[in-house]
């Protein structure tokens, strides 16, 4: 209450990207406060634990990819009560993104349309700053995600290699991964999404990772796909026989919308990807059909308009093994992981579920 009616009006009156800015650079030095805040705002119950493929998660709450594009406050994160957490997206070469000002907050919609642009530091100086923190010891004890996108200045025939140069580049850091093929503010991305040029993408990131796992004696590391909410179920369902026969872990749905703008409450001309609650709608349906359509067997991360532990739960019950958060971080807090995590109990009591991961899929299954 005291972010939404105090500072969160102050917050607003500035720049959202130099908000972002000032506020991932004060995360940063906030470690001495893990204690003080995991009491504030951490909720754990053993009934949250969930898996995704070999990922177990405390809580099925993740911060989503973009808010902490270059890994600068990961340590921070498990202490705002977060069960996992996703950086990125992480580019072969650095890249300074799109012209400013690209962000810009929606109040009335509880929205963002942002063409940041994948502005990011590169592969090679965000896997510098992880290797540090894991020789240090000071990696977060969540599962730590690496979201991969495709450097703007690489055309899409050679999209393949400079994803494998990112993958292998964070290989030994990262929990998961996740290839980002749906920005919308990055030209000809999406063109990824295509089955012949998905396929490829897929199976090159896998026989590296089989190769990269053999190297290091462990277990290959889990493979997601993030998807767009503007296509169709056609084009979608092209995605998950991609996803299944190149053995990828689960499914991303979704990333920004670049169209959705027919819901807001004003005609707004800016160009980019749209997030937060318009988006609720549409991406509820895209986990519905991928758990309906594989019957269970692809796991979903379910992101977009989530904001309450109601948000949470439908997604959940759609068929989400998890959810991920970002512009209701911005519009609701510091608290809002916790108080997600407190509404789920009682949801969870409430329709009789031992757990969460009983939850999961139930009302696609009526």
């Amino acid at each position: 209450m005291l972010y939404r009616s105090l500072l969160r009006p102050l917050l607003f009156r500035m720049d959202p990207e130099r908000v972002h800015e000032i506020t991932l650079s004060l995360l940063a030095r906030l470690s001495s406060l893990e204690p003080v805040l995991e009491w504030l705002f951490v909720e754990t119950d053993p009934r949250f634990q969930v898996r995704l493929g070999s990922l177990k998660f405390p809580n099925p709450v993740g911060l989503a990819a973009g808010f902490d594009k270059n890994a600068r406050a990961v340590r921070i994160w498990p202490a705002f009560g977060f069960g996992f957490i996703e950086i990125g997206a992480v580019t072969a070469l650095a890249q300074p993104g799109n012209p400013k000002p690209r962000l810009f907050r929606l109040p009335e919609d509880k929205a963002l349309i942002n063409r940041l642009g994948f502005n990011n530091e590169g592969a090679t100086a965000i896997a510098a700053r992880l290797d540090i923190l894991q020789r240090k010891g000071r990696l977060p004890k969540i599962p730590l995600g690496i979201n991969i996108g495709k450097t703007k200045v690489i055309d899409n025939r050679e999209a393949t290699e400079d994803y494998l140069f990112t993958f292998e580049k964070l290989y030994g850091l990262g929990d998961y991964f996740t290839l980002n093929v749906s920005s919308p503010n990055t030209p000809h991305l999406r063109e990824l999404q295509e089955k012949s040029l998905l396929k490829e993408l897929a199976q090159a990131i896998q026989e590296k990772n089989r190769d990269l796992a053999a190297k290091s004696h462990a277990g290959e590391k889990p493979v997601l796909v993030k998807v767009a909410p503007d296509m169709e179920f056609s084009q979608l369902d092209d995605i998950i026989d991609v996803s299944l026969s190149c053995g990828v872990t689960g499914i991303v749905a979704t990333n920004a919308s670049a169209f959705m703008r027919e819901t807001l409450s004003h005609p707004i001309d800016e160009p980019g990807g749209l997030s937060g609650r318009p988006l609720r709608p549409k991406a509820g349906e895209f986990v519905r059909h991928i758990y309906t359509a594989t019957r269970g067997r692809l796991p979903v991360i379910g992101s977009g308009g989530i904001f309450t532990a109601e948000d949470a739960y439908e997604r959940i019950t759609a068929g989400a093994s998890a959810v991920q958060v970002y512009t209701g971080f911005v519009y609701e807090g510091p608290g809002m992981v916790k108080h997600i995590h407190r509404g789920l109990l009682r949801l969870l009591e409430h329709d009789g579920f031992k757990n969460l991961e009983e939850a999961i899929g139930s009302r696609a299954r009526e």
